[in-house]
């Protein structure tokens, strides 16, 4: 959770065509987004390519808590607070402690490769937090206090359905 409090803190930059507020990219608050089921994939291809990068044998193990989405609080936006985002963090299993620089090195490098933005470094070279481009999703690479890699990703706010839900008459 720390990472992820970090990544956000951390996290700036715009993009072309996008309104820019708090030096976050939005969008039109109540455009259709991708599905949940969409940013779930995306999610979980970012992690997977960053685990990749890293040439040694490793083991995924979900962090269980991420599993539950989280709503978009404090939307910059000023959309709809009924939007989610999703997100998932792994631990790396077996990645030697002797390694964890190598590893950070590979797993930055892959993100720049990829054209991601890097926002963050810790000042010991070993957190990196960064977005993806096009679509903006929060990255970040971290470490338990056993010296274990997590990798994290996050969505945007997004409707879970990829659009608004209809109002009711009289609501």
């Amino acid at each position: 959770m720390r990472l992820i409090v970090a990544g956000v803190v951390l996290i700036s930059g715009c993009a072309p065509g996008e309104a820019v507020l708090g030096g976050r990219m939005t969008a039109p608050p109540n455009r259709p987004t991708m599905t949940k089921a969409q940013a779930l994939a995306r999610v979980e291809q970012l992690i997977k390519e960053a685990a990749d990068a890293i040439d040694m044998p490793k083991e995924l193990e979900l962090y269980e808590p991420s599993l539950g989405d989280d709503l978009c609080l404090d939307p910059i936006d000023g959309g709809s607070e009924e939007r989610i985002v999703v997100n998932r963090k792994y631990f790396l299993r077996g990645i030697p402690k002797g390694r964890i620089t190598e590893v950070t090195q590979r797993v930055k490098a892959h993100w720049e490769q990829q054209g991601h933005i890097i926002d963050g470094v810790s000042n010991d070279g070993l957190v990196v937090v960064g977005r993806t481009r096009p679509d903006d999703f929060y990255l970040a690479l971290g470490w338990t206090n056993d010296d274990v890699p997590t990798l994290a990703a996050t969505s945007t706010c997004i409707w879970p359905n990829g659009t608004p839900e209809p109002t009711q008459p009289g609501s």
